[in-house]
């Protein structure tokens, strides 16, 4: 063994010592709460997760079919459990959200010399559309790439097919050359034509696309949002057929080809209400006052979804978050004491999109704002931090075995941050601040905004974070299933305690972006300059 790789392994030694170390602090939860400590396995742990991030439920898009998958996961896990529903007597609290579906059977690309007809099945055409497309016109052949040869081109009313040289080809399917073909099409914008298609040597993949966004079908500013530029192709043995009908053996060499060919595109659009919405289960408290007040444990179901041939699973992104939530909900159900008040878990859609679902959820919330007492979000749980697109430069996956970043604790409510920490004595996690500006991308924004105390529990970025690679083999299961204990063990004292959290009014002035002018949590006493703040929840 070299000195470097020595190297590497001491550090790898007293990472995994360092590990040793915590897990041997950990301490059992008091009696009141352990029972449902011990409710829920690595293999039940593994197995939830493992199905969230698989093939099936195709990484979770909002507006997609696989969010829907998620979602009656989420929701049947809750019902087994016991669980009530806790979105206005429904599991789901369903967020306007409008899918614009390509009717691929009814759709057809037909080209025609006299009598004859090359009629091309919207099975055989790949591509994103989110406007009906009803054009027809004369074919114009573009076999170039150099923007310059179009400045002249006469192609108002035409429909002009790009066919892409094979080198260009293999750079999209690398991932690269997407911008040369993107030029081309800025450099056709103004030119008036019928419509564009792509044509490739090799047989299309993937099929016809439609999209989705928020707002309903009858509301034209959040149809606007939701369309993108429609770019069709077809290609392998239909583009073969398209060069012999127009009596042509190859594609003819670079630049504008007007063809004797009339062509045209039907693709009729259905739009509906698309799969988005936040899932929430509740379970009410023993005491019939308290249980009026509620402790949210939250995550983010949805995902990236399939953004054309890709699927991104995200399986730390927050599969992880919404695996810690399925077990922190068992654990609360399978215990043998019901805390006083109630728990509402919440998993929310968009996300990724912009923290839709939780916003909706804030403005729409199916119980009084007044009365969360605090909400708990998991957002990537299941790593360890690393050097990363981002940044973190240095930063070393075996450094971070025992890392957890509490965030946005000291923003709002010092009680909940106390108390945290407090439970973190039997946690036994190497806390790290270094990631507050971390605090406005997790769904715990939209409540702290309206001055709802906030934990956000995150164990970092990583080189898989939002890419398709981020899957569920690279999880560490262990610590997934710890930091979902230390925040049933947090959620149980919020519960249970006689107090509640309470805002610090100086802290609720100098918050940026707060969203009503009294917090939703009560409001700490004022104190003296020379008076130590009293303790919130006494």
């Amino acid at each position: 063994m070299g000195m470097t790789a020595r190297l590497r392994h001491s550090a790898l030694l007293l990472s995994c010592l360092s590990l040793s170390a915590a897990l041997a602090a950990q301490k059992a939860l008091p009696p009141d709460r352990s029972g449902g400590a011990g409710a829920v396995t690595l293999g039940e742990a593994k197995a939830w997760l493992h199905h969230l991030a698989g093939p099936e439920l195709s990484g979770r898009g909002t507006g997609q079919p696989g969010f829907r998958l998620a979602a009656d996961y989420v929701r049947d896990h809750f019902q087994k459990l016991g669980l009530e529903p806790g979105a206005s007597g429904s599991w789901f609290q369903d967020m306007p959200w409008t899918a614009r579906e390509p009717m691929v059977a009814e759709s057809k690309l037909t080209f025609r010399l006299g009598d004859k007809i090359l009629e091309i099945p919207g099975t055989r055409l790949s591509g994103s559309v989110s406007t009906a497309l009803a054009a027809t016109g004369q074919v114009t052949l573009l076999t170039t790439v150099e923007t310059d040869q179009l400045e002249d081109a006469k192609l108002e009313g035409q429909v002009v097919i790009v066919a892409l040289p094979p080198e260009v080809e293999e750079s999209n399917a690398r991932g690269r050359g997407r911008n040369r073909q993107f030029q081309v099409m800025r450099a056709l914008q103004g030119k008036n034509a019928a419509t564009v298609l792509m044509a490739q040597t090799e047989q299309v993949s993937g099929g016809l696309l439609g999209s989705s966004g928020p707002g309903r079908g009858n509301n034209a500013a959040a149809r606007g949002r939701g369309r993108m530029p429609s770019m069709l192709s077809f290609g392998g043995e239909d583009l073969k057929a398209l060069l012999e009908l127009a009596d042509l053996k190859e594609l003819p060499a670079k630049g504008v080809h007007a063809l004797a060919l009339q062509a045209e595109i039907r693709v009729p659009i259905e739009e509906k209400q698309a799969p988005a919405c936040n899932v929430v289960g509740i379970l009410k408290g023993r005491d019939e006052t308290l249980q009026k007040e509620f402790v949210v444990i939250g995550s983010h179901l949805d995902h990236l979804g399939r953004v054309r041939d890709t699927i991104y699973p995200g399986a730390d992104d927050d599969g992880s978050g919404t695996t810690g939530v399925l077990a922190v909900a068992q654990m609360f159900a399978k215990n043998h004491v019901r805390p006083a008040r109630s728990i509402l878990f919440v998993c929310f859609c968009g996300e990724e999109m912009g923290l839709l679902g939780s916003r909706y959820f804030a403005d729409n919330s199916p119980i009084p704002l007044e009365s969360i007492v605090a909400e708990l979000q998991m957002d990537m749980i299941g790593r360890d931090e690393e050097e990363n697109a981002e940044g973190d430069k240095g930063e070393k996956a075996e450094d971070n075995r025992n890392s957890v970043h509490l965030i946005g604790t000291k923003q709002l409510a010092p009680a909940l941050h106390e108390l945290c920490m407090a439970r973190n004595e039997t946690a036994a996690f190497d806390i790290e601040w270094d990631q507050e500006g971390m605090f406005s991308r997790s769904d715990h924004a939209n409540f702290a905004r309206l001055g709802v105390p906030i934990a956000f529990f995150f164990t970092g970025l990583h080189r898989d974070y939002h890419q398709a690679t981020d899957t569920p083999d690279k999880i560490h299961y262990e610590k997934l299933l710890r930091i979902a204990t230390w925040v049933y063990d947090i959620g149980f004292e919020l519960a249970t305690q006689p107090g509640r959290p309470q805002i610090d009014p100086q802290l609720w002035r100098d918050y940026d972006g707060k969203g009503r002018p009294q917090p939703a949590a009560p409001l700490l006493p004022e104190t003296k300059p020379d008076e130590p703040s009293k303790a919130a929840g006494k």
